[in-house]
């Protein structure tokens, strides 16, 4: 009996301490900036689309933020005032590769070039989505494969005791019961 009331004070302090610290990442990830390299792979899909149905670049890249992901959403309607108000396209880019970051460079690269050259950009576009979903699976199989590790911890603090509870437990108040009844 002593033992259990000292194991229950050991997890109501961790539960304390835990709550404390879940309520810091909390905080911490809503002040995060949003993942925009997750929704990379959707945006060239989109933009591909809209190439292929006859929008150039600047047109094309006017038109995105009508089906984007909604983190990408203020940068991409930002562009898309710019364009409308009469900015030059590279302007446009330049502003947009700030806004979203390093994992939008090979396509702002390859959007500029296409409109200073007025090269065809949808076999570049598709290699580019091709890898930028194959970069997202290979993100997606490493989250999975650190999903045991992070489940180890309720698996061995909640089913396990449980276990014993359920199970250990009757088994030896019923031995020590056959045998105290034995004995007297």
């Amino acid at each position: 009996m002593i033992s259990l009331c000292v194991l229950a004070a050991i997890v109501g302090g961790l539960v304390f301490r835990g709550r404390k610290k879940l309520t810091a990442k909390l905080t911490a990830k809503l002040a995060r900036k949003p993942n925009i390299s997750a929704h990379i792979p959707e945006l060239l899909d989109i933009l591909l689309v809209l190439i292929r149905a006859g929008h150039g670049p600047a047109t094309a890249v006017a038109q995105l933020h009508y089906w984007a992901h909604k983190d990408l959403y203020k940068p991409l309607i930002q562009a898309h005032t710019q364009l409308l108000s009469g900015s030059r396209f590279a302007d446009v880019i330049q502003t947009l590769r700030i806004d979203l970051g390093t994992g939008v460079y090979p396509l702002c690269d390859i959007l500029l070039s296409a409109d200073r050259d007025g090269l065809p950009i949808t076999s570049v576009l598709d290699q580019l989505a091709y890898h930028a979903h194959l970069e997202r699976q290979r993100m997606q199989d490493v989250a999975a494969r650190q999903l045991p590790v992070k489940l180890l911890f309720p698996l061995t603090c909640c089913i396990l005791p449980s276990f014993v509870l359920l199970a250990m437990v009757p088994l030896l108040v019923n031995s020590l019961t056959v045998v105290s009844g034995q004995l007297f």
